[in-house]
């Protein structure tokens, strides 16, 4: 059921969509302000509006890690310009003003407590929204209040990026107040948000927030790692969550994110589709077409299966023949990229993906292709699935502990690691990250916590981000965009009629290269923000443009 609801404000529409799967939602007309905000329910009824804000899947990845099957990304290779204006900027202070009406409206509503979960979930949403304009702008204007054409906050200057973030973590904080746990919420209240839900946002803005200022000289830094740790610590020994394994260590990975994961206890949030309802979605069918494909980067982060890098490990077999890279290797590499040779499920039976299209149409520019969310039924496979995306996960907060302790005290204890990442690794049957083992063979452990973070939440949008916050964007995002190995591998036999320089370009040592390095730039000086939209500061000079832009 999509909902449609219109509250005039200042003549302003707050239009309630994107209902989500489970929720009990009635369709409304519209009606005037004075004859709302009189029960619970009508506060229940103004958030159901917020949920539209959950992404969708966040495969599309402008690190190095996954590319666009249709060509180069502008933001992947530093050649985008400040744009005159942003659906960004201006659906999310859309946002913000709707939600800063609930909130508003809350605080004028007699009996509070009636209340106090819809308050929550728009708390939470705030900070949703305020997260999002953070990581792309840097400071931005706080509007906790409804403004009007005289007002004078629409000419006011940007708030600092401590402003902004305290802003969230005290709309965070006021949520988890709120929130009831996963365990007491109803059976048809799926996809609602949580009081797990708001701790794993306060983990994830905190760490982010943390490592930002630790590594590009901000303040705070152990501030914000601390409230990190904390946050994703209670959503640990909260014991309302657990990782998803019903399918063994070959496939419990994959099958979370498609049909067989749905309403599983590693998830903490995900936006809901349900058909008839509110939509479907073509996941699986962009996949199937290489929208996006994976790229030599990632694939080369996978361990071996005794634990150690394809540079230091007897295990890896190399590259001569089309599955010899997944040889010996982490199975979540096998469950992220299909693997050419290996049946797969597909609607009632089974598959085989014979070999990557180099030619053609489809193609995959760089070899690869993703397995990871592939939906097993014949609906999924036609552009009408329904798994969820998910929005937050278990996966994610062990991740963020394991940092957060990381850089906090710069090591971390086996115990840590034990219910941390070891638990991630327990699942695909890798043996343990420890200390002795790190040290035993000259490894890094900022390297490898980042690498589990690399592998374990692969193509779900987060590399881009976790680059610009280390600061390492300016060594990674230049290099080149490269895939499976050509020359003198089973693939040029194969593909004996395809040239190279006119279907594929290779390097030096024989991969191929989807975009070379003399395309892609990035600008340490200005490329870590994004501009701002050149009309907004037309508009309010006062918001002054990011460095460099």
């Amino acid at each position: 059921m999509r909902l449609k609801y219109i509250l005039t404000i200042f003549s302003v529409a707050l239009i309630l969509g994107s209902c989500t799967k489970d929720l009990d939602l009635y369709p409304k007309d519209q009606i005037s302000d004075g004859s709302f905000w009189r029960s619970s329910r009508d506060f229940e009824m103004a958030v159901n509006a917020f949920y539209g804000a959950l992404p969708g899947h966040q495969t599309a990845d402008n690190a190095a890690e996954t590319t666009f099957g249709s060509g180069p990304s502008s933001l992947s290779n530093g050649t985008y310009l400040a744009p005159d204006n942003s659906g960004t900027w201006n659906g999310t202070y859309d946002a913000i003003r709707a939600i800063n009406y609930v909130l508003i409206k809350a605080e004028e509503f007699e009996n509070k407590e009636e209340i106090h979960r819809w308050m929550g979930e728009a708390h939470f949403f705030r900070a949703w929204q305020y997260f999002g304009l953070l990581r792309e702008f840097g400071g931005v204007p706080i509007l906790t209040t409804i403004l009007d054409i005289n007002s004078e906050e629409l000419y006011a200057p940007r708030n600092t990026r401590d402003e902004v973030s305290a802003l969230i973590i005290s709309d965070l904080q006021a949520a988890i107040g709120y929130l009831p746990k996963q365990s007491e919420m109803a059976d048809n209240e799926g996809g609602r948000i949580s009081k797990g839900a708001a701790q794993t946002l306060l983990a994830r803005v905190a760490l982010f927030e943390g490592t930002r200022a630790k590594f590009h000289g901000g303040s705070m830094a152990n501030e914000r790692l601390q409230i990190a740790a904390n946050a994703a610590k209670s959503v640990i020994d909260s014991d309302e969550y657990s990782l998803f394994q019903d399918f063994g260590t070959d496939a419990s990975y994959r099958k979370l994110f498609n049909e067989a994961g749905e309403n599983c206890n590693e998830v903490i949030l995900s936006r809901r589709y349900v058909k008839d309802i509110n939509g479907t979605h073509n996941h699986t069918r962009w996949l199937d077409q290489h929208i996006y494909v994976p790229t030599r980067s990632l694939v080369d982060s996978y361990l071996c299966t005794d634990g150690l890098p394809i540079d230091q490990s007897s295990e890896f077999q190399g590259y001569s023949t089309m599955t010899s890279e997944f040889e010996n290797r982490d199975p979540r590499l096998e469950q992220t990229v299909r693997k050419p040779g290996v049946e797969y499920p597909f609607f009632d039976a089974t598959t085989v993906y014979v070999k990557p299209p180099l030619t053609g149409n489809p193609v995959t520019r760089t070899g690869y292709a993703i397995f990871k969310y592939l939906g097993e039924t014949l609906d999924s496979w036609e552009g009408r699935a329904e798994y969820d995306p998910i929005t937050f996960r278990l996966g994610e907060v062990l991740l963020i502990y394991a940092e957060a302790k990381f850089e906090l005290d710069g090591s971390i204890s086996d115990s840590d690691l034990d219910i941390s990442i070891n638990k991630l690794r327990s699942r695909v049957g890798m043996p343990a990250l420890t200390n002795a083992f790190v040290t035993t063979n000259g490894l890094d452990m900022r390297t490898e916590i980042r690498r589990e973070r690399k592998v374990e939440l692969a193509c779900e949008g987060f590399r881009f981000q976790d680059l610009m916050r280390w600061k390492t964007a300016e060594t990674e995002m230049p290099k080149a965009i490269r895939g499976i190995k050509y020359v003198g591998t089973e693939y040029e036999t194969l593909y004996d009629d395809l040239v190279i320089g006119t279907h594929i370009n290779v390097d030096a040592d024989g991969f191929i290269v989807a975009e070379p390095a003399s395309a892609r730039s990035f600008d340490p000086s200005k490329h870590y923000l994004r501009p701002l939209p050149k009309q907004q500061i037309q508009i309010n000079p006062n918001l002054e443009q990011n460095p460099g832009w």
